[in-house]
């Protein structure tokens, strides 16, 4: 017979162990899911990867992603609507969210393609604790609607609705209904000005649907 102290040296171990694979096997929270899809889109979760359709899971963590001619539209549990052209990548850091309660956050950050972000109630009347990190600059925004990509040999950030701040190494601008801005290499954000039909027409094409699945 096994020893007392052994038994229960060998019953806790055991305990630890099945707690750490439960730990590591939980499954990720549902922040939202896909409202529509053109072509191929993708989702990443902890090296697994999974094809996206209609009304499919988005979860916390989960590396959207988007293929030639894709796109992407999700619609968050706050009903933050986020449209990612092609050759996309967006992920989404922080989400928290607790209906008529304060604090509520969402952190998306865009490391490739062009994209429009359609503010849901996290952002509420007056704005609230929302962020998104593209590969040049952060955007602080509120009550927004703000589109965002490679455009023109640079990288344009234009809002249709609401106020975006955008803050980079070399400076900051905000932008009002109808502004955009450019931002070339390292240079400062240029001062927030209406764009040229043309580049309004080029962005606003970046993330239609053609045809959706």
């Amino acid at each position: 017979m096994m020893p007392r102290r052994r038994l229960s040296l060998a019953l806790l171990t055991l305990a630890l162990g099945s707690l750490a694979a439960g730990l590591g096997s939980a499954s990720p929270a549902d922040v939202g899911a896909v409202a529509k899809v053109q072509a191929r889109a993708e989702a990443t979760q902890n090296a697994t990867t999974r094809a996206l359709a209609v009304a499919a899971p988005v979860y916390f963590g989960d590396r959207l992603q988007t293929g030639p001619g894709a796109r992407l539209e999700a619609r968050l549990a706050d009903d933050t609507v986020l449209t990612l052209g092609q050759n996309g990548r967006l992920t989404v850091d922080d989400f928290v969210y607790h209906p008529g309660a304060t604090g509520n956050t969402l952190a998306l950050r865009v490391t490739r393609g062009a994209f429009l972000f359609v503010g849901g109630k996290i952002e509420g009347p007056s704005g609230g604790n929302v962020s998104i990190t593209t590969p040049v600059a952060t955007l602080g925004v509120r009550g927004t609607t703000v589109w965002g990509g490679p455009i023109d040999h640079g990288y344009g950030v234009l809002v249709l609705k609401g106020l975006v701040t955008v803050t980079t190494a070399k400076g900051s601008v905000t932008l009002h209904p109808g502004e955009g801005t450019m931002i070339y290499g390292s240079k400062p954000p240029a001062d927030a000005a209406p764009w040229p039909q043309h580049r309004t027409k080029q962005a606003l094409a970046s993330i239609a649907f053609q045809h959706v699945q």
